[in-house]
Parts: C-alpha cells; structure tokens; sequence
C-alpha cells in the first residue's frame, strides 16, 4: 500500500508541473520579461521610402543635419608644371621660346620648319601657274608644284597635330609676348566641368611657396588619357622678371564659387550604377531617398546642384545602412 501512494503521489505532481507549463505556453513566450517585442523595418516605393519601428537600434546608427542652399567653393587643384617661357630674343622684336623637353624643343622646330617649307611651296606652286598661263611652263610642272605644296601642307599638319597633342596650340606662338610662361596641368576627368576656358585661376609654384601668381586658362586638351584619365589643360601666367623657369612644378585651383548649392560631407552621398544618392529624414523614423546631381567634390565635402531642398534634414551619417535597406544588399 504504500509503495502505490508514493507512486500516485508522483504521478500527481507531474500532471499539475504539465498544466503549469501549458498554462504558460504559446505567445506569452515572447513576452518574457526583459526580453523586447520583434521590431520590423519598413522598405517601400521600390525601395525610395524607409520606416523605421519606434526604438529600432537602427536609429541610433543615424544622423542627419538640416541644409541650406549658399554659395559654396571647393578647391579643384591640378597639379602642373612649367613647360615654355617666352622670352625676347637677341635681335630687335624677335621672341624664342623655350620648352621643358628637348623633344618638345625638337618638334617645334620642325613644326617651324614645316610651315616654312609650305609657305615656300604654295609660293613656288603660284609662280608656276603664272607661268603656265604664260605658256612658259608645262602642265606636269604644274603637278610637280601640286604634289609639293599638298607634301608640304601634310608635314605641316602632322607637326601641328603632334604639338596639339601636348597641349600646344601653334597659332598662339607668334601671338604670345615675351615675358610669359605656360603651365600644363593634369585634370582629371571627373573635374572637367569646373574648368572653363579663360577664367583666372590663382597658381602656387612649388619654387615659391609664399608667393602667389594669377594665370589664365588658355587652352583645354581634346583628348583624355587612357592611364590616368586625365585632360592637359594650359594656363598662361606673367613671367616678367624671367623668374619662372621651365621644368617648376605648381598648383592651380580651378576652383569657382558657386550660388544656390547644398554642400554635404562626403559620407551623405552613396552611389549604385553610376547614380548619386542622399536620404532625406522626413520624419522621427522615416527616410526618403533621393537622387542628386553633384558638382565639385573634394576628399570629405561634396557640392550638390540638384535633388535637395532648401532647409530639409538630410542623413550625414549611417547612409550606407540606409543604402543597404533602399536597394536590397
């Protein structure tokens, strides 16, 4: 008898631990003290619109910072160097020019002498046809003198286009005065656009740091390097005193103000497919994404042109997270 009471008391106690435990089974399970609710980010509009829960830990990786529209510049320096000085030469009115590589110096000779021998030949050609209709030359005289001017024109070409290629525009040698120095200048291609033919641009030589010089940009290159993905663009600048030699290296800022602009820190800006982005906080846990055309940029300040409005909040930081739930990864 008493080996069955123990044995039905056991029983007992483990029917009623059972229903304890059912009792607190099912969804209260996820209520467990300090254990908080599952929370879910909302991603919608393709992915343009995002809502965050009240007390998302995701909050706490953002912040953002109401912008305005001003005038705003970022430094576009192009490193350069100094490659011809026009100086006066010995005789009365003559200039030389001299170039920072003997194979420049090389090929303006040519170019020099190719423009010559042209000119020669399209005299000598015009002498011939006057004599043709004087019936004192013949007409294979007339097409010896056509081959030769036609020969001499294309060597003239190919000089010229070999010193266009460096930057050099040949028309403007005989026009430029003594005292001047040229400057040619690496620009990348994603800065291009802030450089405008003609504008002054301030140019700090490595020779005088202290010293501050102004040039013009005179001439932007039609072509880009493969490499580097740059463009040459040439700055003349006074060189009164003959101080500036060929060979110096310099700076130039192509810098320009400009009105009307957002100017973000770098991290504001994400980019997918070519296509620049920023998020607009629109409300305590909303975000909006929006594209944006950029101007200047520089290593931490981006310059926007269009896509944010005057005095909306915009996100500096955390916006790759925001990026990652906007676009998918």
């Amino acid at each position: 008898m008493t080996r069955v009471s123990i044995t039905s008391t056991v029983l007992a106690a483990g029917l009623i631990a059972a229903a304890l435990l059912a009792g607190c089974g099912g969804d209260d399970m996820a209520a467990t003290p300090g254990r908080a609710p599952a929370r879910r980010t909302a991603v919608t509009d393709d992915g343009t619109a995002i809502t965050f829960a009240a007390g998302s830990p995701g909050l706490l990786q953002l912040s953002s910072t109401v912008v305005r529209k001003r005038t705003a510049t970022i430094p576009v320096i192009a490193p350069a160097r100094v490659v011809a000085a026009v100086v006066p030469g010995s005789a009365a009115g003559e200039r030389l020019v001299l170039f920072d590589s003997p194979d420049v110096t090389s090929l303006y000779s040519q170019y020099r002498q190719a423009v010559a021998n042209a000119a020669r030949a399209d005299k000598n050609l015009t002498r011939v046809r006057d004599m043709f209709q004087n019936q004192a030359a013949t007409a294979k005289d007339i097409a010896d003198g056509e081959n030769d001017a036609a020969t001499a024109r294309a060597a003239k070409a190919e000089a010229e286009g070999k010193l266009r290629g460096l930057g050099f525009d040949p028309a403007e040698f005989d026009r430029v005065r003594p005292g001047t120095a040229w400057l040619m200048c690496d620009v990348t291609e994603s800065q291009l656009g802030d450089v405008q033919k003609g504008e002054d641009v301030p140019v700090r030589l490595a020779a005088f740091p202290d010293a501050r010089f102004h040039g013009r940009a005179d001439a932007v290159g039609e072509v880009i390097d493969p490499v580097s993905r740059t463009v040459k663009v040439r700055v003349s600048m006074p060189n009164p005193g003959g101080h500036v030699f060929p060979g110096m290296f310099a700076r130039v800022d192509f810098g320009d103000p400009i009105s009307g602009v957002v100017l973000l820190p770098a991290s504001a800006i994400v980019t997918v497919e070519g296509s620049d982005y920023a998020f607009v906080q629109t409300s305590d846990s909303s975000f909006a994404r929006r594209q944006v055309t950029l101007g200047s940029s520089g290593s931490q300040e981006v310059i926007v042109l269009k896509g944010l409005g005057d005095g909306e909040r915009v996100v500096t930081a955390g916006a790759m997270l925001l990026k990652g739930l906007s676009f998918g990864y």
